[in-house]
């Protein structure tokens, strides 16, 4: 089993995925900020001309700017012009137009020359910087984004100061606490422009935008994390059945420390594969093994078993890895009848379909293994070795030689009887001693049990 964390390509490409992912997501984020700057667009337009009548229609043009940036930035998000330049381009004319909104003169206001250029600053003019973050938050999913757009209005609004602060007539000095009646005096001066206020808003959207941005970065960490675990998952889920796979991707270094259990071994081949695969094409005999694939797979994960591996056209499973239970043993035997039975049920609709019958051959063994993480950093495998493992390799080998589908050990049908099983009389059904049996590279003999020919299982 890979484990992706170890694997710079993997990773490289994990990443690529997730950035192609969040692009999309910034898109329709674009989308719905052009709509919603067209909405609140619309309401302002309208507020403003209620408000100040004739002389609200001096914002329009401006509102339409910024609206029509809006759905340009998104059309050409389209077209593929996805980058952080494309997006700080289309902020910094958004921060333009607003500070104009804001700062500029309305001739068509009665009066207005009556209205000196630092008295734009008393209006609370500044939170419209906040909306318009706000709006570029939808469409950039970005930490470095929020910081510049933070920045950017904070350089626009201190380019407004400075503007104003070149009329020979503005005030910034104000008198100490001593001197109450000319403190109020100054501070209800049309030209007196607050440096105090203009710090504390300068401070606020520092920290607001920096807050923004370290939300925005813990959420594109949790986002890879939570990639990481769903890809963690279905990897797991390839090899375990789904009752353990939470509890796996939960559990840190659960298959990191090598240790030593009794478990069941099966191992299911199909006979003479090679001879059937002369006779059809490639396509039809991919078809044919995923078919039997599924058919395997869903044996065991139904059963407990873990799916060690898939070996062409053969399967290993074990049964008490990487946790044991007292129902291993039966386990084992449960899912090697039931690959039996799936057989001859498929079998059944391949010959009514016109399609030659297949024969599986099935070896299950019980005893201790090793278990653990085997492989480099690069490229990690959860494997399960030890001579249990040969001698049921070598019992499923067998079964041409004794003419059986089923071979099982003594010492799996022991430990089945040994956990007592409700359904232990259904389990040894058909299934009789045979001896000692001698298997392929090994000296002496193993005890196995067969099951016969005539049993209702066959085919």
């Amino acid at each position: 089993m890979t484990d992706p964390s170890f694997d710079p390509d993997a990773m490289a490409r994990l990443d690529a995925r997730l950035s192609t992912a969040i692009q999309a997501h910034e898109r329709q984020g674009l989308r719905l900020a052009a709509h919603l700057r067209g909405g609140t667009s619309l309401a302002i337009s309208i507020w403003l001309v209620v408000l100040l009548g004739e002389a609200g229609w001096f914002y329009v043009p401006v509102i339409a700017l910024f609206v029509a940036s809006a759905y340009g930035h998104y059309l050409l998000s389209r077209r593929g012009f996805r980058s952080d330049a494309h997006a700080f381009g289309f902020f910094l004319f958004d921060v333009v137009v607003i500070t104009f909104a804001l700062l500029a003169p309305n001739p068509f206001l009665a009066g207005f020359e009556l209205w000196p250029p630092q008295a734009s600053f008393r209006f609370g003019s500044f939170n419209y910087y906040y909306l318009l973050i706000s709006l570029f938050l939808l469409g950039s999913f970005s930490a470095r984004a929020m910081l510049f757009a933070g920045l950017a209005c904070i350089i626009a609004w201190v380019g407004g100061v400075f503007w104003v602060a070149g009329f020979p007539e503005t005030l910034f000095a104000i008198p100490s606490f001593e001197t109450p009646a000319l403190r109020l005096e100054r501070f209800l001066d049309p030209h007196f422009v607050s440096l105090d206020v203009r710090t504390t808003e300068i401070l606020v959207m520092i920290l607001s935008t920096s807050v923004l941005a370290t939300a925005v970065l813990r959420n594109r960490r949790l986002i890879r994390q939570q990639v990481m675990a769903a890809r963690e998952r279905s990897n797991l889920a390839r090899y375990f059945p789904p009752n353990i796979v939470d509890e796996l991707a939960g559990y840190d270094g659960a298959l990191e420390t090598v240790q030593s259990q009794e478990v069941g071994i099966l191992f299911a081949d199909l006979v003479g594969f090679s001879r059937f695969a002369e006779m059809v094409t490639p396509e039809e005999l991919i078809e044919m093994l995923r078919a039997f694939h599924h058919r395997m797979e869903r044996a065991v994960f139904e059963h407990g078993g873990t799916l060690d591996k898939f070996l062409g056209d053969g399967v290993m499973a074990t049964f008490g890895t990487p946790r044991t239970s007292p129902q291993d043993a039966a386990n084992t035997l449960r899912c090697a009848r039931a690959m039996l039975t799936a057989v001859d049920e498929w079998n059944t609709r391949r010959e009514a379909a016109g399609f030659p019958i297949v024969r599986l051959s099935v070896g299950a063994h019980f005893g201790p293994i090793v278990m653990g993480d085997v492989g480099s950093e690069r490229r990690l495998e959860f494997a399960v070795i030890g001579d249990t493992v040969n001698v049921a390799s070598r019992l499923e080998e067998s079964t041409r030689t004794v003419d059986s589908r089923l071979i099982v050990s003594d010492a799996l049908m022991r430990a089945v009887q040994d956990s007592k099983p409700d359904d232990l009389a259904a389990l040894r059904e058909g299934i009789a001693p045979h001896g000692g049996l001698s298997l392929r590279g090994r000296e002496g003999t193993v005890d196995v049990w067969l099951l016969g020919e005539g049993d209702e299982s066959d085919e």
